[in-house]
């Protein structure tokens, strides 16, 4: 892969809908070289998925949970599925040394706590780091997630799920109405903000050095997220893929990056530490998975009570 590859899975990792005729516009590139980059990711199991999702603005409360420590249990790969087996969990990456990242949705107090206890249960992690996302998905509106969706909506939601790039015809035959109301109830859960089409993503199965960095400030009443992110995006460009930073943990973000050689890491590390940041901790990721969760269960429910 190559910044225009990563740059693609960021895009449709957005929207996986995106036309290839658009993505060939912005890199000004033919759509049969678009076509083909996409095509080579699928083969490689880096893109494994066109997926379909119900928006979480329809689900009040919900906050992003990033956990991390170190386990000493030797099967990771069990460990792995253990931990993805909770409903709140959608992702679980294994780094370097024995470090686990865990990725999940929490509801309430209650799914925090279950999860908290099955990580220091199963993974015996002892030193385990809980951050609250600032940036996690939120209600902006009252009332419940079945005021904003029809029994037709969830059927063509559900027609989508596992393949985002359905045609606009074949989601009708399926679901049994018409092309036009098909394309009238999805522009409208578009621009509602109601749906959300993304892509199940495994950049593990490239041959870049993916990490992610842990760093801490030392403690400034006029410290800048924003702008230490802005200083390190213009420097490094799209090596830099995404951050965290925690309510919780003021003075903690976690960034996500990829390499060409480790030469290149080692540049990312040593343009943070010159930084005078408190602490700068490079963990080189080695295999994540994507797992479902209680939204993907909601849909599952819900369509089965419209098959009755």
């Amino acid at each position: 892969m190559d910044e225009i590859d990563f740059t693609i899975s960021f895009m449709l990792m957005a929207n996986s809908r995106i036309s290839y005729s658009k993505i060939a516009d912005i890199f000004n590139m033919s759509v049969n070289s678009i076509y083909k980059r996409i095509k080579s990711m699928v083969e490689l199991g880096i893109i494994q998925s066109f997926k379909t999702k119900l928006s979480f603005l329809n689900f009040p409360y919900t906050t992003n949970i990033v956990l991390f420590g170190n386990s000493p249990i030797k099967e990771k790969k069990i460990l792995m599925d253990k931990i993805g087996n909770n409903e709140c969990v959608y992702n679980v990456t294994q780094a370097s040394g024995e470090l686990f990242y865990i990725h999940a949705f929490s509801r309430n107090l209650k799914d925090l706590d279950a999860i908290i206890s099955l990580i220091r249960k199963d993974a015996k992690i002892n030193d385990l780091t809980v951050g609250l996302d600032k940036n996690s998905p939120s209600a902006t509106m009252d009332g419940t997630i079945e005021a904003f969706y029809t029994d037709k909506d969830y059927l063509i939601i559900n027609s989508l799920r596992n393949n985002s790039r359905k045609t606009i015809s074949d989601i009708a035959d399926e679901v049994g109405i018409s092309s036009k109301t098909v394309t009238r109830r999805l522009n409208r859960l578009i621009d509602e903000n109601l749906i959300e089409f993304t892509i199940d993503w495994y950049p593990d199965k490239t041959s870049e050095i993916l990490s992610f960095i842990i760093i801490k400030s030392k403690p400034a009443k006029d410290f800048d997220e924003m702008n230490l992110m802005e200083n390190i995006k213009t420097q490094f460009g799209q090596k830099i893929m995404y951050y965290w930073n925690f309510i919780n943990l003021p003075n903690v973000m976690i960034i996500f990056c990829w390499a060409n050689s480790m030469k290149e890491l080692q540049e990312i590390e040593a343009y943070l530490i010159e930084l005078n940041l408190e602490k700068v901790e490079i963990t080189v990721l080695i295999e994540g998975k994507i797992y479902q969760t209680w939204v993907d269960t909601y849909l599952d429910e819900k369509i089965k009570e419209l098959k009755k």
